[in-house]
């Protein structure tokens, strides 16, 4: 039974992962059209990374009208499952009020989910509401500490991508 589960799962990873980059190189040759598809039939049945990219592309106006409500809906979908963009997307949502009213308590939590689970912007946007107090009470060192998180996780991404 433990076979049957494992197989089913992989092979649904696959096919996930194989439409997901259908999606990518539709949207690499500027095949809005099928990258909205191929996306919203993945973000449907529950695949993080096509739920992202669906909710950006309503962000963004990318393919399809801008909607803030649906982009606000696939990424905090994302969200739920811990997606570290779609936190920091959401967080951004509340703290330009696209698609709801402007709350920078709540945009600092979800940039502190972010941020802890690494998103580098996040965790600069978090500093910077430290620093100035929107959000959250005004905290220099924790400012100072999300700036040195930021830095550290540029350092990593760097070293990364010279592998």
């Amino acid at each position: 039974m433990k076979k049957i589960i494992f197989t089913t799962l992989m092979a649904g990873s696959l096919l996930f992962a194989t439409g997901f980059n259908d999606g990518i190189q539709a949207l690499d040759k500027g095949d809005n059209i099928n990258a909205y598809n191929t996306f919203s039939s993945l973000a449907k049945s529950g695949d993080v990374d096509s739920q992202v990219m669906l909710g950006s592309m309503y962000l963004d106006g990318i393919g399809v009208k801008i909607d803030h409500k649906k982009a606000l809906y696939w990424l905090e979908q994302a969200a739920k499952k811990g997606d570290s963009e779609a936190l920091y997307l959401v967080g951004f949502m509340y703290e330009n009020g696209l698609g709801v009213e402007i709350d920078e308590k709540v945009a600092a939590q979800y940039y502190e989910k972010a941020s802890k689970a690494g998103d580098i912007l996040a965790q600069l946007n978090l500093a910077i509401m430290y620093k100035e107090g929107r959000g959250v009470s005004k905290d220099m060192k924790m400012a100072f500490m999300w700036l040195e998180k930021a830095n550290a996780t540029k350092d990593s991404l760097i070293n990364q991508a010279s592998l």
